[in-house]
């Protein structure tokens, strides 16, 4: 399956899933962009002969969050209602393994898609930030909760309250990236970690990730419904509407 948006290939029993930068370079987490994403993992998840999938972007831009245009016209009762980033927890709970080998940025909600796979493969040089209160808004995808698993509360305070950005030499050693290497060996990285991962006993694997995700996520969930809701509520203030503004004026 590959669609403009993105496009879907195989190694053996690893499915390769590109984001392809279409139609706007930074592969900004369009409605669009998340359909054909989650189309194409519930896909391969059908498929018994895809053992573990990655996930990557453009050598310059993994995924760069929210589409702000779509932000912008959103409303906190009407996102709540309409379960707003709920369908990204498809993701989450995907019945196999997603390493996510990211190169170039990846900024708020890209960063996010990130922290939902299993693994993160790191290029050196990769970006990731999660700079949205500098926007009048707040990571609303687990990027609170699951950062401050992986990193500890200190970092993860430093990094959304400032809007720092981590290199991915940094995002390793604070525990974020299980592997950094070079940027033009990222994909081929976690295309062998994944065919690493496919070899193996896929109920096992099945049953290991279960027990992982309960140590790590099972107290997280109703963190993660507050961290939504208040991700929506803060979308209707003066505040939000004024930055959010200023930078689609800057970037138009």
């Amino acid at each position: 399956m590959t669609s403009p948006l993105v496009s879907a290939t195989d190694s053996g029993a690893v499915r390769v899933l590109t984001m392809t930068g279409i139609p706007r370079r930074g592969n900004p987490m369009s409605a669009a962009l998340g359909s054909a994403l989650l189309q194409a993992i519930r896909t391969a998840a059908a498929d018994p002969s895809v053992g573990c999938l990655v996930l990557t972007g453009t050598a310059t831009h993994f995924c760069v969050g929210a589409d702000l245009t779509e932000v912008s016209r959103l409303r906190a009762i009407d996102a709540v209602l309409a379960g707003w980033l709920d369908d990204l927890d498809t993701i989450r709970r995907a019945p196999k393994p997603i390493i996510a080998a990211v190169r170039g940025h990846a900024v708020g909600g890209g960063f996010e898609l990130a922290l939902y796979c299993d693994l993160i493969v790191a290029a050196e040089d990769a970006r990731f930030a999660l700079p949205e209160t500098g926007i009048g808004v707040i990571a609303g995808q687990g990027g609170t909760q699951r950062l401050a698993a992986l990193c500890g509360r200190a970092i993860a305070t430093d990094l959304i309250l400032t809007g720092r950005t981590l290199s991915g030499r940094e995002a390793h050693e604070y525990g974020i990236a299980a592997r950094v290497v070079a940027s033009d060996t990222v994909v081929d990285t976690a295309i062998e970690m994944a065919q690493a991962i496919a070899a193996r006993s896929p109920q096992a694997v099945a049953f290991a990730r279960e027990v992982l995700f309960e140590a790590t996520e099972g107290p997280l969930r109703q963190s993660l419904r507050i961290e939504r809701l208040l991700a929506a509520l803060v979308l209707d203030t003066p505040e939000a509407h004024q930055r959010i503004g200023k930078f689609l004026d800057r970037s138009a």
